[in-house]
């Protein structure tokens, strides 16, 4: 069995399955792995979700490319971790978003037919796979939540409050600046701008990825929160 596999062990969607295990799995579940380099285009958008993915080593993105043809970056995905879990039981199982590596990445691919025996078999991988479904679902209800912002400072102020609430009020982009507009959905020169004012307003300070909460009742004001 290829060593890979073993970091399952670590993926969510395998959490309460003992390693020992995971030999008896890759047994009786078709499946394969690829291997991708940087940039290397994973899957395509409108492609048809029939195998589970899930991301055993490297890194990855998912994006889309509105009518005006600018990207915009959804998610950055580490390793170890599912990729676009809800589609492929969906009644329109083709995916949103093109799936791209961005470091060299190992891909485990699942067929259907074996998430539903594993479903069976293994009633703590089907509570796993119901709360990841469940906890993208939220994030996207955010994400959208967030595009709806009027403002590009909105959006700034309230992805660093959420960012501040998680790892607390110091802590480290986990992106550069050209993916975090991407996911804002503006330019990157408008990014940098409204960085650049709210380290003048004191309410950062900025350090390359560094980042530091200096105001945060001016954020939540900003952000359309109640202080």
């Amino acid at each position: 069995m290829n060593p890979l596999i073993f970091n399952l062990g670590r993926c969510t969607l395998f959490g309460g399955i003992r390693v020992g295990e995971l030999e008896r799995i890759f047994e009786n579940v078709k499946h394969r792995i690829s291997f991708f380099l940087p940039g290397e285009l994973i899957e395509e958008q409108n492609s048809v979700c029939d195998e589970m993915l899930v991301l055993l080593q490297g890194q990855t993105k998912a994006q889309m490319q509105d009518f005006s043809g600018k990207v915009i970056t959804i998610e950055t995905m580490e390793a170890p971790s599912i990729l676009a879990s809800g589609f492929l039981f969906a009644t329109e199982n083709h995916l949103p978003v093109d799936i791209v590596s961005t470091a060299k990445s190992a891909i485990l691919y699942i067929e259907r037919d074996g998430i539903l025996w594993l479903c069976k078999e293994y009633e703590v991988f089907l509570r796993n796979l119901l709360r990841d479904m469940g906890d993208r679902l939220t994030t996207l209800a955010e994400k959208v939540w967030m595009l709806s912002l009027n403002t590009l400072n909105q959006r700034l102020a309230n992805f660093l409050l959420r960012q501040s609430d998680d790892l607390g009020d110091e802590f480290e982009l986990k992106t550069t600046k050209e993916e975090l507009a991407g996911a804002l959905g503006v330019a990157r020169p408008s990014l940098s701008r409204v960085f650049s004012e709210f380290v003048a307003q004191g309410l950062i300070k900025q350090d390359g990825r560094q980042i530091r909460i200096l105001d945060r009742a001016a954020l939540k004001r900003i952000s359309g929160h109640t202080v």
